[in-house]
């Protein structure tokens, strides 16, 4: 049997979704995007410890560091689309004629 396909923090509904609140999704948005720098900013200081270490020659495995080397270089990539999308969303805003 394969299990239905559910999101994070909860499963799907089945028909229309529910009634958006207004401030609701910023509020996570903004929490959603702190808390995305926040690990970005973890994943990069532990590459950098992991590579630091294996520079030395401390018994690291390379797989480890290079496996948290591209967990890195994904959120850093992830977090500058989100930041594009953004800002065009921004530049779109600001050139509708009111």
């Amino acid at each position: 049997m394969i299990d239905p396909i559910s999101r994070l923090g909860g499963s799907f509904v089945e028909g229309p979704g529910p009634a958006l609140n207004a401030a609701k999704p910023s509020a996570d948005f903004s929490n959603w995007l702190v808390q995305q720098v926040n690990d970005l900013d973890t994943k990069l200081a532990d590459a950098d410890m992991q590579v630091r270490r294996l520079a030395v020659g401390d018994n690291t495995n390379i797989h480890q560091v290079m496996m948290s080397l591209e967990k890195a270089r994904l959120s850093l990539e992830l977090v500058v689309q989100v930041r594009n999308k953004v800002l065009e969303g921004y530049q779109s805003l600001m050139q509708m004629q009111v």
